[in-house]
Parts: C-alpha cells; structure tokens; sequence
C-alpha cells in the first residue's frame, strides 16, 4: 500500500550518529589525505543533509570521480 508506514523503530538520524562516534570520524578524517575536490564533494553532501528532512542523496561515480550529486525531498503529508 502506498503511502503506509510498516511499524518499527525509527531510523537514527545522522545528527545522532555523527555525535555518538565524534571522536572516531575526527581521527578518521586526519588520517584521510583529502585532496580539494574530496573536500568540497563532502562540504556539499553534508550542506545537503543538513537541509532535507526525509529523502534521498545520490552520489554518481565516474572513472572513480564523484561527477554529481542528487538529491530528492520528500514531505510527509502528516
């Protein structure tokens, strides 16, 4: 049926996982040597996740390179 939700727990939000291993991406992300365009894929991608609410984001590779990014909204009606 469309437009149902099944019952269960709730989806942890990133907002919560980032806070709850915050000392584990801060390392991780030193280690990594991010070149300029990694660093501004992932400025884009976090500025999306901050924004939408329920959704979508798609990241399109090519030749091992993040080409584009989608993202698609969704509303809950209620």
């Amino acid at each position: 049926m469309e437009g149902t939700l099944l019952p269960g727990p709730r989806p942890r939000s990133i907002r919560v996982m980032v806070d709850a291993s915050k000392s584990t991406a801060d390392d991780q992300l030193s280690e990594l040597a991010l070149t300029e365009e990694e660093k501004l894929v992932l400025a884009k991608v976090a500025e999306i996740l901050r924004k939408i609410q329920f959704g979508t984001v798609v990241l399109v590779v090519q030749d091992g390179k993040v080409v584009q990014v989608e993202m698609a909204e969704k509303f809950r009606l209620r």
